[in-house]
């Protein structure tokens, strides 16, 4: 909306009266019986930029020109747009209309209430970085980077939240004399400003944010704009917003918005999708960066999530897209008890009611990288060891291991260890585990754990029933594992097997071979299952071959009486 600083309420003379002859002029002379008011009861509605000012015991229109407007002409022109009769005898009570371009006012300076990131200032020619409790006058240039974010306190007691990536002039911050009420023009250039804007309609205020691609004014409304890519779109959460470009004009109610590109008429404003909701977001996230799941909003296309240290929103710490129905927070989040807001974007741009709640980070010390096991591997090891990064300034870490990967069924939780590994000191039964390590550190104390690493321990390997000799060869057989295994076997006459004399494979439980060299040797199995890693040797058992002759037929014998 255009707000033309003066209204066309001239007296039909040329002229201005000189002050006390208002009553001889002959533009004040006519019949009482069309006069019987001192304000006309047939005239104007009140305009929309009028300030109303209620006349105070031994008021008149000069005094109150004297006091409260631009120029001493004015008082004539005060006197015939509100149609007084009697200047001298106006009713205390009495409401007056005053055209707000009439109203003197003095600039005042707008303070940054609070500040994050990088923010500059540019004003005659001038750059300066801001800092939170500066000021910034009329005229200023502001820029935030990619990080940056301000809020400014206006003269009316208005707030203004500047976004990230946004450039916006102050081109008017004053205050009206005659009351509370401020006369605020912002020029954005580009990004993104939400604003809470006290009420206008008596005080004479006004607040007009001018873009490239149209104006948006009010009176009195929680509101954002945004500039992006010659488009101006705006969103009215409170009050009413008024749209107008070269093209044409549009007024926006509570819960509505208009995606104008510039040159094009104001289409109908939209209604604005509604906030998600944030029932199933956690009360604590204890790792970075995180997107979090959520339900699903209805012609919705986009997420944003913003996150702020209080619940005034004075700043941004982080402003994230997401294409999917997540809510985002970022790496570069510092811990703490945080504000969280969520709003769904619709298709053509414009952003929806915010759902806000408080929500906890506590992220660092950041756990140690695990090493070994390795996820999802397989440990064959009777009593594995556990190994993971060190961290440099760790006083000691923490480490659990679970059969479920909620960690409700612990079987292992030492304390304050000092190196970076553990050994369990007893042996691990076969089953799927899962482990995860914590550290703390002086400077930021007891951090969450890593992620849980899962792990199987498999069943042990097959042992050997006790082996058939015949004449010159050696019969092996044991349960089997599974129908689609194959067998290891190895045979050696060092317990410790690292030089195994015999090393076969065989597709069944059973295996026969040249009788190996007289003496005592050992043998062990294992699984060999398709497409996984070989499962743990079974445990070793002792076969000792005999020298002497008879003591082999011996061993024979038995079977040949069963096949007789």
């Amino acid at each position: 909306m255009q707000l033309h600083d003066t209204l066309d309420a001239r007296p039909s003379r040329g002229e201005s009266p000189r002050p006390g002859t208002a009553r001889f002029q002959p533009w004040l002379r006519r019949p009482l019986a069309a006069l019987a008011l001192f304000l006309g009861a047939a005239g104007p509605s009140i305009a929309a930029d009028d300030y109303i000012y209620v006349v105070q015991a031994g008021d008149s229109p000069w005094n109150i020109t004297t006091r409260y407007l631009k120029s001493i002409n004015h008082w004539p022109q005060l006197q015939q747009y509100n149609r007084i009769i009697n200047p001298e005898a106006i009713p205390p009570g009495t409401p007056l209309r005053i055209p707000v371009g009439w109203l003197r006012s003095r600039g005042r300076p707008v303070r940054i209430t609070d500040l994050q990131g990088q923010v500059e200032v540019l004003n005659r020619g001038v750059v300066q970085m801001l800092e939170r409790g500066m000021t910034i006058v009329e005229g200023s240039l502001l820029r935030t980077g990619a990080n940056g974010s301000l809020t400014l306190q206006l003269p009316d007691g208005s707030r203004s939240l500047v976004g990230p990536d946004t450039e916006l002039r102050l081109s008017t911050a004053r205050k009206v004399e005659a009351s509370s009420g401020g006369q605020i023009k912002m020029e954005l250039l580009r990004g993104y400003v939400e604003n809470k804007v006290t009420d206008k309609r008596k005080s004479g205020g006004r607040f007009v944010i001018d873009t490239p691609s149209g104006v948006t004014a009010v009176r009195g409304t929680r509101f954002r704009v945004t500039e992006a890519n010659h488009v101006l779109r705006t969103e009215t959460l409170e009050g009413e917003v008024e749209l107008s470009n070269r093209a044409g004009r549009r007024i926006m109610k509570a819960g509505t918005g208009i995606s104008a590109p510039a040159g094009q008429p104001p289409g109908a404003a939209q209604a604005l999708l509604p906030a998600p909701r944030l029932d199933a977001l956690p009360e604590r996230i204890d790792r970075l960066p995180v997107s979090l799941e959520l339900p699903a909003v209805a012609g919705a296309v986009r997420y944003r999530t913003q996150f702020a240290p209080d619940a005034g929103f004075s700043v941004i710490e982080s402003d994230q897209l997401a294409s999917r129905p997540q809510a985002r927070a970022p790496a570069e989040l510092p811990d703490g008890v945080h504000r969280i807001r969520v709003r769904a974007v619709a298709e053509n741009g414009l952003e929806g009611f915010d759902a806000e709640r408080s929500i906890v980070i506590d992220a660092r010390p950041e756990p140690p990288f695990p090493s070994q096991p390795a996820p999802d591997s397989v440990v064959t090891d009777d009593a594995p060891t556990f190994r993971w990064a060190k961290v440099a300034d760790a006083t000691r870490y923490h480490f659990q291991l679970a059969t479920d990967a909620g960690f409700q069924q612990r079987i292992a939780e030492p304390d304050g260890l000092t190196e970076a590994q553990f050994t369990l000191p007893d042996g691990l039964a076969p089953g799927a585990y899962f482990w995860r390590v914590a550290v703390t550190t002086a400077a930021e104390g007891r951090g969450p754990f890593s992620d849980p690493q899962g792990f199987r321990r498999p069943p042990p390997g097959p042992q050997a029933e006790p082996p058939r000799l015949g004449v010159g060869g050696l019969e092996l057989r044991w349960r089997a594992s599974g129908a689609d295994h194959r067998y290891q076997v190895q045979l050696s006459t060092d317990l410790a097997f690292a030089t195994p004399e015999h090393d076969l494979q065989t597709d069944s439980p059973a295996l026969s071979m040249d009788a190996p060299a007289p003496g005592v040797h050992h043998v062990r199995i294992r699984s060999l299952e398709p497409g996984n890693p070989p499962g743990p040797w079974g445990k070793p058992q002792q076969i000792e071959i005999p020298r002497d002759y008879w003591k082999t037929l011996l061993l024979v014998l038995p079977a040949l009486f069963f096949v007789l």
